[in-house]
């Protein structure tokens, strides 16, 4: 009996010292909602206007970073390589009615394993898309990230986004992320 409350005691203490264990959820208010309102509108009419430019602009650097490391390419060349391929991507696609869920965001607070405190939430966001073979309503995760005194936006929606995101911000890695749900529009 001892035993087990000095277990639970021990498994308390640990989940409130760790990073993850800490992480409440809170709602954005303030100065703070209104920055990341600005910053995710601000993405969402790059998202509607297919300005690639401004879509990887909001990329938290850290992914990049975590990118860059892995494929060996530097940064700038990473960048350019991103925005090319976003801009390929985006040919022949559409997008309208771009719109982040309204409210209040709950966000977390989290301070990374280098001491950096970042801010964290998922943002449900929905937009149409219209190609040569036709509409479709996509509903999808966004990660949005306080880094740095900035925010940034990353799609998080299948697994590789998920872990990518992952290696970036670890505690993502045990957050459940909702997938992407694509509706046909006919």
């Amino acid at each position: 009996m001892l035993m087990t409350r000095i277990a639970a005691l021990f498994l308390a203490t640990a989940l409130i010292f760790s990073p993850a264990g800490a992480a409440f959820a809170r709602p954005l208010a303030g100065a703070e909602a209104e920055a990341m309102d600005k910053a995710l509108n601000s993405y969402l009419a790059a998202i509607g206007r297919n300005d690639a430019e401004k879509i990887v602009a909001a990329f938290p650097p850290r992914i990049l970073n975590v990118f860059a490391g892995a494929t060996g390419i530097e940064a700038k060349k990473l960048t350019e390589t991103l925005v090319a391929q976003t801009a390929e991507l985006m040919k022949g696609i559409k997008v309208g009615e771009v719109a982040a869920k309204p409210g209040p965001l709950e966000v977390t607070d989290t301070v990374l394993a280098d001491g950096v405190p970042v801010v964290w939430g998922l943002v449900s966001t929905s937009f149409v898309s219209e190609t040569a073979t036709g509409k479709a309503r996509n509903n999808q995760p966004l990660l949005a990230v306080s880094e740095g005194g900035a925010w940034y936006f990353l799609r998080v929606d299948g697994a590789e986004r998920r872990q990518l995101a992952a290696l970036a911000y670890p505690f993502l890695a045990g957050v459940e992320i909702p997938d992407a749900v694509v509706t046909p529009l006919n």
